[in-house]
């Protein structure tokens, strides 16, 4: 009982994903998101795997007025929740940081790094050399 209120209940959590996604869709409709599920079977219910944020304002601002250079990094999610936090960080004209872009993810390997990098490579038009 305690473990449930000081965590809560991670279906009924999980579940809201989508009310939250909808809900950045209907506010920035220009955003790029995408929430990634795997299924046991044809017929079970979604579970999590990835989400992708990047807002169009802080996309467009990285283009416009940031250093045309940006660094990637990878954090452990700790918690009941295992996973890992991707972020994109650029510097502004003012040599603060300027976040791009960040995903949750299931783990931290190649394939999961390939899709964020071509979501990020997409988002802000940049070319493999």
């Amino acid at each position: 009982m305690i473990k449930e209120k000081l965590v809560g209940n991670y279906i009924e959590e999980f579940g809201k994903l989508w009310d939250y996604a909808n809900e950045l869709l209907s506010k920035n409709p220009v955003i790029t998101m995408k929430v990634g599920v795997t299924r046991t079977t044809p017929d079970s219910p979604p579970i999590f795997k990835r989400f992708y944020v990047c807002f169009a304002a802080l996309k467009n601002g990285w283009k416009a007025g940031s250093r045309k250079i940006f660094g990637v990094d990878g954090c452990f999610l700790k918690g009941p929740f295992q996973g890992e936090l991707l972020t994109t960080v650029g510097k502004d004209a003012n040599d603060q940081m300027y976040p791009v872009a960040w995903a949750v993810v299931e783990k931290e390997n190649t394939d999961v790094w390939t899709w964020f990098f071509n979501l990020l490579r997409k988002d802000l038009d940049l070319e493999w050399l």
